[in-house]
């Protein structure tokens, strides 16, 4: 297993296993005490952070849901309304730095939280503005028995912008840090649903979401579907079969 990368810089998600990133030292650290993140999930779900460019670590805090909170189990009544059942951190599947000048973290779970840290990782909230959308009652897991949010991508011109994406849930974005949140996945096509909801946007199954690092309003999106039309190129035939990647013009962001 391979200790994080480092940067005296810039914040990234680095390839350390599973899930990593780095923050520059910022107001509560001097750049050369950059903090490290890397979780480990054999006996659950733990963080772990290092300030001596992975030298030594030391476990913090995880994302912790709070009490009462619930989500539709995988099966519902007998009656069809959602069984509903307590919510618990199961998997910690996506963490990422909130901007160059600041020690805030978004960490994305299973079962389809989104959590932020603005003490670097000291506490963690549950983002309750997306966690409380009703659409959320639609979400369901991809692969796993419970939604997740994998992919968190942050405008490093403004971290106030942010986007996130969710198997199954599609992709949310917030303009005001967290706040408000607007459903962006609209022209995503999920063929594994009935004719009448493959179009349906909050039940979209993306893989990865990616922003252009030079042009934040230019997003990929890897989908579950095989192959599908293109969905915002100009001049595309809407018929075109392509790989199962979507690309997003400015307007979607």
């Amino acid at each position: 297993m391979n200790n994080p990368t480092t940067s005296s810089t810039t914040p990234k998600l680095t390839a350390a296993a599973p899930i990593s990133a780095h923050v520059p030292g910022g107001d509560m650290q001097p750049a050369q005490d950059a903090i490290d993140y890397f979780e480990l999930g054999h006996f659950g779900a733990h963080l772990h952070r290092s300030s001596d460019q992975g030298k030594t670590w030391t476990e913090v805090a995880a994302p912790k849901y709070p009490e009462g909170a619930t989500l539709p189990d995988r099966m519902p009544q007998a009656d069809g309304s959602p069984l509903m059942k307590p919510a618990a951190l199961k998997e910690i599947w996506s963490l990422e730095t909130g901007g160059k000048e600041n020690c805030t973290l978004w960490c994305g779970t299973i079962p389809g939280g989104l959590f932020r840290s603005d003490d670097a990782g000291e506490s963690w909230q549950l983002v309750e503005s997306l966690w409380n959308r009703e659409e959320r009652m639609k979400w369901f897991g991809g692969g796993k028995d419970d939604p997740g949010i994998h992919s968190i991508a942050v405008d490093p011109n403004d971290p106030q912008h942010v986007i996130v994406a969710i198997s199954c849930g599609g992709a949310w974005k917030t303009h005001d840090g967290g706040a408000s949140w607007t459903c962006c996945s609209t022209g995503l096509r999920a063929e594994y649903m009935p004719p009448e909801e493959a179009y349906n946007p909050v039940i979209q199954d993306p893989h990865r979401l990616v922003a252009c690092p030079a042009d934040f309003n230019h997003l990929w999106i890897q989908h579950h579907n095989p192959t599908f039309p293109i969905w915002t190129e100009p001049g595309t035939d809407p018929g075109t079969e392509c790989s199962p990647f979507y690309w997003s013009s400015p307007p979607r962001v």
